[in-house]
């Protein structure tokens, strides 16, 4: 199937998350092709924009490929500037949490690829929460921690 750019879906939720994140475009190439293995998408942070909070996966990998301007990427050992052609991968269950930030005065457009595991706990060290999907459903919790 091909799916062209003006025919991918973007994120349902964007308003809400540019309240939060900042300015941003999420193009969901792989919900529009039917793809329910892995996901795929395009996002363009503008300047001062986000992509999410720091957090990491129990069972999902992430794979980001940087194609234009410059992302900067923070993780558990600080910040990485990325430029196109650059990477970054997180595999399943490294407590490496991360996220994107465009610090640059450019928008900056990167893929990111994720598997998409039907139970999952993603970890937000910074916010002291945790996400938990179950199918389609989804909630976060506040963390706890055993005694």
């Amino acid at each position: 199937m091909i799916v062209r750019k003006d025919h991918a879906p973007a994120d349902p939720g964007a308003e809400g998350r540019a309240e939060h994140y900042g300015a941003h475009q999420r193009l969901r190439y792989s919900d529009a092709g039917g793809l329910t293995q892995f996901g795929a998408h395009v996002e363009t942070l503008q300047p001062g924009s986000r992509s999410s909070n720091r957090h990491w996966h129990e069972e999902e990998d992430e794979f980001l490929f940087v194609i234009s301007g410059e992302a900067t990427v923070i993780e558990e050992d600080g910040a990485h500037p990325l430029g196109p052609g650059d990477a970054a991968c997180w595999p399943a269950g490294a407590a490496n949490a991360h996220q994107v930030v465009n610090r640059s005065g450019a928008p900056c457009t990167y893929l990111i690829f994720g598997t998409r595991m039907a139970h999952e706990v993603i970890h937000y060290p910074d916010v002291e929460k945790v996400g938990y999907i179950e199918g389609e459903a989804w909630r976060c919790t506040a963390q706890t921690t055993e005694p």
